[in-house]
């Protein structure tokens, strides 16, 4: 792996735990295993412009995990998929690793570039599941309306199983999801 991929996916990592203003250029050096030097070789801007790239890596890898989630699938098969990647997370860090999106969301003040970044993330993921509900022969208005929803709940629900240490929000929100998705099915 590169220095610069090391760099990237180190950052990440505390992201998900610690989010973007306390992970200092230090833990993600010890993180990623590489030089100081490494990161301004790769990342000119210093730690914005690798918060930035981490946020844009982690945007990119949970839009192709949403894109897997969704292929040739009905949309509770496709929910129930997205929220198991997010409770073995959540278990196998101990409820201490979230979504790196979602801290970057938070961090204007300290990397607004990233911020950005994640508001992109976002919208790619509200398009992807809007395309997906559409379809399965929901309509554009309702896909978009539910893709909203499914993000938002899906993102609040992880912090909420952060902060409690348990996966009880992640299940409920599932399960409210199921039955808005079944019903905007039976709609059409």
């Amino acid at each position: 792996m590169s220095a610069r991929d090391k760099l990237i996916l180190g950052t990440v990592g505390l992201m998900q735990r610690r989010g973007v203003a306390a992970a200092g250029v230090a833990d993600i050096l010890e993180q990623s295993g590489v030089s100081r030097r490494s990161i301004y070789l790769n990342f000119a801007g210093g730690k914005p412009e690798l918060i930035a790239e981490a946020t844009r890596w982690s945007g990119q890898w949970i839009a192709d995990q949403i894109t897997e989630a969704c292929a040739d699938r009905p949309p509770h098969e496709a929910l129930s998929r997205f929220v198991e990647h997010w409770t073995e997370l959540l278990r196998s860090t101990d409820f201490e690793a979230g979504c790196p999106v979602a801290a970057a969301a938070t961090a204007r003040s300290v990397a607004p570039e990233a911020t950005d970044i994640a508001g992109e993330a976002f919208a790619r993921w509200h398009d992807i599941l809007t395309d997906a509900l559409t379809g399965h022969g929901i309509t554009a208005t309702r896909a978009r309306s539910l893709a909203t929803m499914t993000v938002a709940a899906v993102e609040g629900a992880v912090v909420l199983s952060l902060a409690q240490r348990t996966l009880e929000p992640l299940h409920e929100v599932k399960s409210e999801l199921d039955v808005l998705l079944e019903h905007a099915l039976r709609r059409n």
